[in-house]
């Protein structure tokens, strides 16, 4: 088990997506990598290097809002079976995403993670 990436989560309206998305390019000097609608949650995803960001109203950020980091993993179920030992929580037991597999944890110090293993073909 390893972890392959680390980002931090964001969570934004969304009027300031595309001048979030121009502050954290020019910040790290790299360009948005990816965006993702998610119209029937009624968020919008950008990811920008280390940063994730999330855009929508309160409403549709409730749901989502506790996880502050992403931490990318090789191997989801290893990962939990071990962060399980340390004394966190699973909140949320692994389920299917946008190009593999995630779950929501809360440390025991208090960090709400989510965790997200790749598709091997991703």
């Amino acid at each position: 088990m390893s972890i392959k990436h680390h980002a931090f989560r964001i969570y934004i309206e969304p009027s300031m997506l595309a001048p979030s998305i121009a502050f954290y390019e020019k910040l790290q000097g790299m360009t948005c990598e990816r965006r993702i609608a998610f119209a029937e949650l009624g968020v919008e995803v950008a990811v920008v290097g280390a940063f994730i960001l999330l855009a929508g109203t309160n409403e549709a950020l409730a749901p989502i809002r506790s996880a502050t980091a992403v931490l990318i993993v090789d191997s989801l179920d290893e990962t939990l079976d071990w962060v399980r030992t340390q004394g966190a929580t699973v909140l949320h037991e692994p389920q299917h995403a946008a190009g593999g597999r995630h779950a929501t944890v809360r440390h025991a110090d208090g960090l709400v993670a989510e965790y997200y293993e790749p598709a091997a073909s991703a």
